[in-house]
């Protein structure tokens, strides 16, 4: 609805104003849009929630906003809602960037710099939409960073050798610094002598899980009785997972060997937030006279 000022007002704002008999002051001159149109827009209010105007009725437009409301929402009470503001520090949900694979493909557009791209979406606490804006870091040479993003402050690039963020001196794959419900740990920069920035791009999604199985030739560790094979995972996550590892060694082709034998033992286990990895070591060589050879297998499971 358009404000229907005074007759006669250069000011299409111009306030109303009263007689004023003594000041001789007219009282303004009401165009008819001024009364009939309030009445037509709260008109449409009551006939859009079903209601029959009455006019001895003067609470139907409250009426008809919380049938509206109540139509929209499930007539649920006020412990049914919950505020943005609230949600944001209530929910136990981590970050989730909307794409692919769950990263923010961050680049180097040059020596000494970091750019965050824009127009890239990302949930906060799995309901706030935030949508980035370009924006670009200088770096230092010989340094390892984290490109990390907060409610409060947006993107930061955190040097870890600054006693402020790093008061421990932790490895930089620490599990004290994967991503939380309220800081996220975008990427890992890594710059060299000349201040050329080695990127790793980490994914955040609100789950994490990897199910996968690792093949390859195993290798003897004495001509009879004993073999190992080690199998490793790129993962890159933003959280460092839990996992599980189970595997084998066997030896194929052999004629007249009897029966298998196994004794399998996983060792070295890798658990970071860039790679998942472990040796198997077997009792079980029989790779004289086997002319398939050696052929190891790592299972590997994780989630966060």
């Amino acid at each position: 609805m358009k404000y229907n000022a005074p007759f006669g007002s250069p000011d299409p704002n111009a306030s109303f104003v009263d007689r004023n008999t003594p000041g001789a002051t007219a009282g303004s001159r009401v165009p008819a849009g001024a009364v009939e149109h309030p009445q037509r827009e709260i008109m449409a209010v009551i006939a859009a929630a079903g209601l029959t105007p009455s006019s001895s009725d003067l609470t139907q437009l409250l009426q008809a906003i919380n049938n509206l409301i109540a139509a929209a929402t499930g007539s649920g009470g006020d412990e049914n809602f919950v505020l943005m503001t609230e949600a944001r520090v209530r929910l136990p949900i981590f970050p989730e960037v909307m794409t692919a694979d769950g990263r923010l493909p961050v680049v180097s557009p040059a020596a000494g710099q970091v750019r965050v791209p824009a127009a890239y979406d990302f949930l906060h606490r799995g309901i706030y939409n935030v949508t980035t804006v370009q924006q670009d870091f200088a770096t230092a040479a010989t340094k390892t960073y984290h490109l990390r993003w907060t409610p409060g402050s947006g993107f930061a690039l955190k040097d870890l050798a600054d006693g402020a963020y790093n008061p421990g001196a932790l490895s930089e794959d620490h599990a004290s610094f994967d991503s939380t419900f309220d800081n996220m740990l975008v990427a890992r920069v890594v710059t060299n002598p000349s201040n050329v920035p080695t990127i790793t791009n980490l994914a955040n999604l609100n789950r994490l899980k990897l199910s996968t199985v690792k093949t390859g030739a195993a290798s003897a560790l004495n001509s009879n009785f004993a073999s190992l094979f080690t199998g490793t995972e790129a993962i890159n996550w933003a959280r460092t997972p839990t996992a599980a590892f189970s595997g084998s060694v066997i030896t194929t082709g052999i004629v007249g060997a009897g029966g298998l034998e196994y004794g399998n033992v996983v060792s070295n286990r890798i658990v970071t937030r860039y790679s998942l990895g472990a040796t198997v070591t077997s009792n079980w060589n029989e790779s004289q006279g086997a002319p398939g050879g050696l052929t190891g297998s790592l299972e590997i499971t994780a989630f966060a």
